[in-house]
């Protein structure tokens, strides 16, 4: 029988092997993964707690899951809440509560932090993890996630008028 992994906050140091957690997330999930993006994201990340937190779980010297937790700001849900906005655990390492320990302690800093709400997207098409996710108490709304680069469009030509 395995040991349950460990499970901590993430430093600096676990850059490479969160990396490749992600990797294998975004593969799972078909989500395409720009290393160096994501790379210099996860670092600013880890550097400035006032993003959010990112929790890991070892197995010995090797990382088998990670959540990253963010803030935002929302009106409907009474101000600050979190967002989960990745949680992954290896497949092997699955059905042995490594993903609920995660949210638990994730739910446990927000709501010791004055966070009221903890909020998370998922797939529409995977039905494992919605289960999981209203086993745990979570709520569906019927809404549609969109999202824009910030950067503005350029115009093309027949928008310029001469």
């Amino acid at each position: 029988m395995k040991l349950p992994p460990a499970i901590r906050s993430a430093r600096s140091s676990d850059l490479h092997q969160l990396l490749r957690l992600v990797a294998a997330y975004y593969r799972f999930d078909r989500i395409r993964f720009e290393r160096g993006r994501i790379g210099g994201a996860l670092s600013t990340l880890l550097r400035k707690p006032a993003l959010g937190r990112v929790w890991v779980a070892q197995d010995r010297k090797r990382l088998v899951g990670y959540l990253v937790l963010t803030f935002n700001y929302d009106l409907e849900f009474g101000g600050l809440e979190g967002m989960i906005t990745e949680l992954y655990v290896e497949a092997r390492w699955r059905r042995f509560g490594i993903g609920r320990q995660l949210i638990d302690l994730a739910r446990s800093f927000c709501h010791n932090s004055g966070i009221d709400t903890l909020e998370l997207q998922v797939s529409r098409d995977n039905r494992k993890a919605r289960a999981f996710y209203k086993s745990l108490g979570f709520r569906e709304f019927d809404r549609v996630v969109m999202a824009i680069d910030s950067a503005p469009a350029m115009p093309s030509k027949r928008d310029v008028r001469s």
